[in-house]
């Protein structure tokens, strides 16, 4: 049905952990109003109506009605199972998807490790999230013998713990609050206890990095930013190759060795 009325000038590009209200949708809809359905509105309309779907994640659900995408609908869209972030209020859930790895490109990236750890990895996951990189470790039979997490979010990491039980994985699951807390002595002792990391996958340098940030691009200086100066101790401390996956908002630097 959304195919159906999807006009040929919009394309859906990008999650944003943004919810819409019902005045948007109101808006966009008498925008259009005097266009008929195979007409094309002036570039002005179109650019109006292209910034608020992208903006509040709204597809076409009808003859010039959109509607933000529903959480389920995100879920799959991210390659979640469905209610995989259930349990937790709409915003929060909208917000943690809109700041997730897609599952499916992930897994993709990561296949080339497949065959380098038939007997299990040690990961170093940062800013996790809801689970996309253990989640797409997991659908590629790679057994995860210890996963270091480091997520701000409570409810974020509530659900990554939620979903490793459920899963019943076999190895160890750390959780760190606060990535500044991974400092050097906490490097060494998971070094020492395990033998090192042979991943370190992150979620976002962004904040700090990318165009889209408006308020602080305080670059590597930044304080989301210490993701990069927890690589450069892990690389003091371990001497062995260690792969390397990172993203930078929608950018995904590929599986390569540090």
């Amino acid at each position: 049905m959304t195919r159906r009325w999807w006009p040929t000038w919009d394309e859906l590009n990008c999650l944003q952990t943004c919810l819409a209200s019902a005045t948007i949708t109101e808006r966009i809809m008498k925008a259009l109003k005097d266009y008929d359905e195979d007409e094309i509105p002036p570039e002005s309309v179109r650019r109006y109506v292209l910034y608020e779907c992208r903006k509040w994640n709204l597809v076409w659900v009808g003859k010039k009605k959109v509607a933000p995408l529903e959480l389920d609908e995100v879920e799959m869209l991210l390659g979640f199972l469905r209610d995989h972030t259930r349990g937790i209020s709409r915003t929060v859930r909208y917000k943690s998807m809109g700041n997730s790895f897609q599952i499916d490109t992930v897994t993709y990236h990561l296949l080339v490790l497949k065959d380098r750890f038939p007997n299990g990895i040690n990961a170093l996951s940062l800013f996790s999230g809801i689970g996309g990189a253990e989640i797409a470790l997991h659908r590629l039979g790679i057994p995860m013998k210890n996963v270091v997490s480091v997520e701000i979010s409570e409810l974020s990491r509530n659900v990554v713990r939620c979903w490793w039980e459920q899963t019943n994985q076999r190895g160890n699951l750390y959780h760190l609050a606060d990535v500044q807390e991974l400092n050097a002595n906490r490097l060494e002792h998971y070094i020492s206890s395990f033998g090192g990391f042979d991943l370190v996958i992150g979620g976002s340098l962004c904040n700090n990095l990318a165009g889209s940030n408006r308020h602080h691009r305080d670059g590597l200086e930044g304080k989301e930013s210490s993701l990069c100066l927890s690589i450069m101790y892990l690389r003091e401390i371990d001497e062995r190759d260690v792969f390397l996956l990172l993203r930078i908002g929608a950018l995904y630097i590929g599986i390569t060795k540090c």
